[in-house]
């Protein structure tokens, strides 16, 4: 259910351009005009009260009505004061470069991030690893603990301040550790040997006994909510789906479904493989991912969920090991 602010209507005739009159404390309509020469196209200009308490990753709903037409135009990025939007409205309404007789409407709203929701209650789970744009690309490996996002690229492991984008980008290990060609052994890796008790008490994981949001790589990536999956998420989602060995656009992956009511809902995991010092093991062929737990009986170790010889498990692994992160939201424990 979306969180609402007020909103404002402002009901205009024949809009060229002019200041619109405020109506409301919250959202204020400073200025609607259309474009000239006529283009289709509008600029909206409101504010938003500094006072206002804006909904997590708030997100401006613009809905222009008319007596034959209306849709909506969302912006991101809202905040509170000054706020500009540029509407192309022609395509919604059959090819118009003139609004007329047409109603306005603001209204802040909690953004749709996106996610499958796999059984009641549960997460909702990202579409795609922590560094993809798409569900078949491997994304980002990282070391248990730590932000740095790695890629495999010519026989060699790069972090991704090295790739094509990231050129001016400096993005320094979490624990301030120096980057390293071969970033996935014991002796580069921070969290490797620490206890539950050393790991809380160095401000890696936190009472809950899981990773805090300045070692979580999602979290760091994506920015909050998002955030990695818990050993207790992880097995819930191996209790309460299914999963079948695919492969989409040519890349071996794991299509992990819900069951019974939620059985129309699935992601797909691709078996990347882990990172191990310098190599990358059996991509293609198993997958790896972690979770924001350490494992509890062994500090070398972190939970993770593992799929191999078409079994989907929780267990656990070294925590050098280079693993791809899959992000959840909502529903923590």
């Amino acid at each position: 259910m979306k969180t609402m602010l007020k909103f404002l209507v402002l009901a205009v005739a024949a809009m060229a351009m002019g200041a619109m009159a405020e109506t409301d404390a919250t959202v204020k309509v400073t200025k609607f005009h259309q474009s000239y020469p006529y283009s289709g196209k509008a600029t909206v200009e409101y504010t938003v009260a500094t006072s206002a308490t804006l909904p997590a990753n708030a997100v401006a709903e613009i809905t222009i009505s008319t007596d034959d037409a209306s849709a909506t135009f969302k912006q991101k990025g809202v905040m509170a004061g000054a706020n500009t939007n540029v509407i192309d409205f022609a395509s919604s309404f059959g090819g118009a470069l003139v609004l007329t007789n047409a109603s306005f409407v603001v209204t802040i709203a909690e953004a749709d991030l996106g996610g499958v929701q796999l059984w009641e209650n549960g997460p909702y789970w990202a579409e795609c690893n922590v560094g993809a744009t798409t569900p078949e690309e491997y994304g980002y490996y990282f070391w248990w603990g730590d932000t740095v996002g790695y890629t495999r690229s010519g026989g060699a492991w790069r972090d991704h301040s090295m790739l094509p984008g990231y050129t001016n980008v400096t993005w320094v290990s979490s624990t301030g550790e120096p980057m390293s060609s071969t970033p996935f052994s014991s002796s580069t890796c921070p969290t490797c040997g620490k206890d539950n008790l050393a790991l809380l008490t160095e401000g890696y994981i936190d009472s809950t006994g899981n990773l805090v949001a300045a070692h979580d790589a999602a979290t760091a990536h994506l920015g909050a909510p998002w955030r990695m999956p818990t050993k207790a998420e992880i097995d819930d989602l191996v209790s309460n789906c299914a999963a079948d060995p695919i492969t989409t656009n040519g890349v071996s992956g794991i299509l992990v479904t819900g069951r019974g009511d939620y059985a129309d809902r699935s992601i797909f995991l691709p078996v990347s493989g882990r990172g191990s010092n310098s190599s990358l093991t059996a991509p293609g062929l198993n997958g790896y991912y972690w979770s924001s737990s350490p494992y509890p009986d062994n500090s070398e170790y972190a939970c993770q969920l593992n799929y191999d010889t078409h079994v989907l498990r929780s267990s656990n692994n070294p925590r050098n090991s280079g693993m791809p992160v899959r992000p959840v939201r909502g529903f923590a424990e």
